[in-house]
């Protein structure tokens, strides 16, 4: 006789369904042959005892809980940007005039101490005038019988050079206007690093004011990309570790670099933070601008008790995990999660390792599972509609 007249069941697949008709006819199973339904301590559900036929007509199969070190891929999208260190801006420490310009465009590559611009600068003059007059009283005075006149003197054009050093003028120049007598109406700037001028500020003819930026120069041979990571991630990457880096403008190749700095901000829109990676780039082929994906392996677990992602099953706010017992019962444990790699999953409490755990179909066994309950007199679960004891309406 059927214990209920009818039940209807929802979230039941049809594989599930024919499973449980496939069971002997009766109320339940009972345990280890007291008559009483298999009770899970920790979850609360009643859990009959499957024969070896039934199991695998329900697709179930059983694996170890096995303690191993999770690691997984991260990657994240960066985009390609100067290496601030390697920036440097071109100004004077006085005004003037540009007479010549000798990089005339940007995006010019020059060569460290090639020539940039020819500038002309009544300051300039008026402190070289200073420093030949500072020449000619030294030279007058070293005859002198007073004692302190000599060191006077010297002091004198000792002032005159740091003046013109001061304002960045190089020793030679400053030696070759003592030597020959002869004002440089004009002064070569030169680069000051080897790179790309990737700003130009001053036109031929133009003046400049004192400390203005004529040029600013970057150096390609090592290039950054900030690429953006969930900050549940962050925890993850540590300053130095190797990434490797795909862009999309050399498809199939793989660029090494490292992780050189983490960012203190987090994006509070879209939970993110930023870290920078540097990346040799002594052909120059990486350009500011371009477009790449970082990729990393991390260990998010060490020596963790683990067991395939398929086996877990939510269930509102719980995790379960069906294991085997000594009775070949399958009981549902609570568990607590934590890391995932690929398709296994962290059990931080709940199981032992060595357990046999359900590797699948683990949503059979829980339908199962509360279609007993029901049918054994426990309250309905949720998912579940029962008709007791009435003729189909």
């Amino acid at each position: 006789m059927n214990c209920y007249r009818t039940t209807r069941i929802r979230g039941l697949t049809m594989v599930g369904l024919a499973a449980l008709l496939s069971l002997p006819a009766g109320c339940g199973s009972d345990r280890a042959g007291t008559g009483q339904p298999a009770v899970d301590e920790h979850a609360g559900h009643v859990m009959p005892q499957l024969g070896a036929e039934t199991a695998r007509r329900m697709g179930i199969t059983l694996v170890e809980a096995r303690r191993e070190s999770l690691a997984r891929e991260l990657r994240a999208p960066g985009e390609v940007a100067w290496d601030e260190t390697r920036l440097s801006t071109v100004s004077l420490r006085f005004g003037g005039w540009a007479e010549r310009l000798h990089a005339d465009f940007t995006g010019r590559f020059v060569q460290e101490g090639t020539p940039l611009v020819d500038v002309y600068s009544p300051e300039l003059v008026s402190a070289q005038e200073d420093l030949l007059a500072a020449v000619r009283l030294a030279g007058e005075l070293r005859e002198s019988r007073v004692p302190t006149s000599v060191d006077r003197s010297d002091g004198v054009l000792q002032a005159a050079r740091d003046r013109l050093r001061r304002w960045q003028i190089s020793d030679r120049d400053i030696a070759h206007v003592e030597e020959t007598g002869e004002v440089l109406e004009t002064l070569t700037l030169t680069a000051p690093s080897t790179g790309f001028v990737v700003e130009k500020n001053i036109q031929e003819g133009e003046r400049f004011d004192s400390g203005a930026p004529l040029y600013r120069i970057a150096d390609l041979s090592r290039v950054w990309i900030q690429v953006e990571v969930y900050e549940d991630d962050l925890r993850f990457l540590r300053l130095g570790d190797a990434v490797e880096v795909s862009i999309g403008a050399y498809p199939g190749e793989r660029f090494d670099g490292r992780i050189s700095y983490r960012y203190p901000e987090v994006d509070s829109e879209r939970r993110t933070a930023r870290i920078r990676i540097e990346l040799p780039n002594p052909d120059g082929r990486l350009r500011p601008g371009m477009f790449g994906t970082a990729r990393t392996t991390v260990e998010v677990a060490r020596e963790a008790i683990t067991v395939p992602r398929d086996a877990v099953m939510h269930t509102g706010e719980r995790a379960l995990v069906f294991v085997e017992t000594d009775q070949g019962e399958y009981m549902a444990h609570e568990v607590a999660l934590g890391a995932e790699a690929g398709d296994r999953i962290q059990i931080l409490a709940g199981i032992e390792e060595g357990d046999r755990v359900v590797a699948r179909a683990g949503f059979i066994l829980d339908a199962e599972s509360r279609l007993m309950e029901s049918m054994t007199g426990q309250p309905d679960m949720p998912g579940m509609e029962m008709d007791h004891g009435g003729p189909d309406a």
